[in-house]
C-alpha cells in the first residue's frame, strides 16, 4: 500500500523556547508602548520562572493537538482511532491485528467497491477474515472460471492446509455463482543467501548473523522483487568489516517471487 506522506505543520510545533520568546517580544512591545522599562525575562527571573513553564505547557498542547487532528484521517489514525474509522465502514479489526495491516485493508476497501467477485474481490473478503495476513488472487489458472486464492498466516507465513480450508468454507457465501474458488497456503519461494563476512576484532559470529538474519527477512516480507545490491548492503550490521564470496540463489542476479509465493530466507555465512 501507498504511504500518504504526512504534513508538516510547523506553527504546531513550536518548542517552549520559541514560544517563550514570543512572549517575552510582546512585553517589551507592551511595555515600550506605555512608556515602561522592559522588565528582565532571563533564566532565573520571576518573569522567566513564571512564563517559562506556560511556554511548555503550550508546547505540549499543539503536539497533542497535532496527534488528535491527524488522528481524523485514516492514513495517520493509529488505535482506538483507527478503531473507530473501522466502525464507520462496518470492517472491525481482526483479533490481534497490527494497526499497518488494519489501516491497509480500511484504505482498500476505501478505494475500492464491492464488485462482481473478481480477484480484486477474493482478496479484500479473505484479508477480512481473522488469521490472514496476506491474500493474492489467481484469475483462470485451471479455466476460465477459476478462482485461486493463495493465503499467509499473520505472520507472513504461508497458512496451513487446514486454515486455508476454513478461510474456503467461510469465502462461500461471497463466491459468485460458478466460479471455482480454491484456497491455498501461499508457496514457498526459497532465497538462498551464502556469504563470507570479515569480521571486526571482538565481534561475535552469532549475532552478527542473527543481525543479518532479520535485516533480510525484513526486506523480504512482501517483496516481489529481490535486488541482489539491495540484499548485499545489509551485510553491514555491527561488527562486519567487509564481505566477499556473496551469492543469491547461487548466482549474482536478482530475484523475481511468483505472486503466489511468499520468500523464505536460508542464509549461509562464512569467515
Amino acid at each position: 500500500m501507498a504511504t500518504v506522506t504526512k504534513p508538516e505543520m510547523p506553527i504546531l510545533r513550536e518548542t517552549p523556547d520559541q514560544i517563550y520568546q514570543r512572549i517575552v517580544n510582546r512585553m517589551y512591545a507592551l511595555a515600550q508602548e506605555r512608556g515602561y522599562t522592559p522588565p528582565a525575562t532571563e533564566e532565573g527571573e520571576l518573569f522567566y520562572d513564571l512564563l517559562y513553564p506556560l511556554a511548555e505547557e503550550i508546547s505540549e498542547q499543539q503536539q497533542l493537538f497535532e496527534y488528535g487532528f491527524l488522528q481524523r484521517f485514516l492514513p495517520w489514525a493509529d488505535g482506538e482511532f483507527l478503531d473507530a474509522i473501522g466502525a464507520f465502514f462496518g470492517l472491525p479489526r481482526n483479533e490481534d491485528e497490527p494497526d499497518d495491516p488494519y489501516r491497509d485493508r480500511l484504505i482498500n476497501r476505501a478505494q475500492t467497491e464491492e464488485g462482481a467477485g473478481r480477484r480484486q474481490d477474493y482478496e479484500r473478503w479473505a484479508l477480512d477474515i481473522d488469521g490472514v495476513g496476506g491474500a493474492v488472487a489467481l484469475e483462470k489458472v485451471r479455466h476460465d472460471l477459476s478462482i485461486d486464492v493463495y493465503i499467509t498466516d499473520m505472520n507472513g507465513q504461508p497458512a496451513t492446509a487446514e486454515f486455508a480450508q476454513q478461510v474456503r468454507d467461510k469465502l462461500e457465501e461471497k463466491r459468485i455463482a460458478l466460479h471455482d474458488l480454491s484456497v491455498l497456503p501461499a508457496v514457498v519461494f526459497p532465497v538462498n543467501v551464502s556469504v563470507k563476512l570479515i569480521l571486526r576484532t571482538g565481534a561475535v559470529l552469532e549475532t552478527v548473523t542473527a543481525d543479518i538474519t532479520n535485516s533480510i527477512k525484513t526486506y523480504l516480507k512482501g517483496r516481489s522483487q529481490i535486488v541482489y545490491e539491495k540484499v548485499g548492503a545489509l551485510f553491514f550490521v555491527d561488527g562486519v568489516e567487509d564481505f566477499t564470496d556473496y551469492l543469491l540463489n547461487g548466482g549474482e542476479v536478482n530475484l523475481t517471487v511468483p505472486a503466489n509465493a511468499v520468500a523464505t530466507l536460508n542464509l549461509v555465512v562464512t569467515t
